[in-house]
């Protein structure tokens, strides 16, 4: 059984995951990482955030953080960890390496780099330069 895909989201991400849910802090990541969104007191259905989320997760996100700007934080879904995490993920639903690379936006050789290392948990990701 695949186990749900859990993104790194950092800060107040990880808040709106908790409270409302994992969709909705990734589809903030996604559309407006690094910038800011402007949450209305009384969003409706025309207003941008609405448009991004859904009426409902708008009016939602309003009364679990108020309303002004939010600074949505970059790096949404962790780096190094949070692609592995996925390209980990999209392997396990049998997806092929080279449309794994397009979904994370990755190379091709970094998801055949990290299918090796998940077949050989002792194999380092990188050899030793010194040796």
């Amino acid at each position: 059984m695949p186990h749900e895909f859990r993104p790194y989201l950092p800060g107040v991400l990880a808040y709106i995951a908790d409270e409302i849910s994992v969709e909705v802090a990734v589809r903030l990541a996604e559309a407006k990482g690094g910038r800011r969104v402007y949450i209305p007191k009384n969003p409706d259905s025309e207003t941008a955030l609405a448009k991004l989320v859904g009426w409902e997760n708008a009016c939602l996100l309003s009364k679990l953080l108020g309303h002004g700007e939010l600074p949505v934080p970059a790096g949404s879904f962790g780096g190094q960890t949070g692609r592995r995490q996925r390209i980990a993920m999209l392997l396990d639903q049998g997806m092929s390496h080279s449309d794994i690379a397009a979904k994370v936006d990755v190379t091709q050789r970094t998801v055949e780099r990290v299918a090796a290392s998940l077949r050989d948990p002792d194999q380092p990701m990188q050899r030793d330069l010194f040796l």
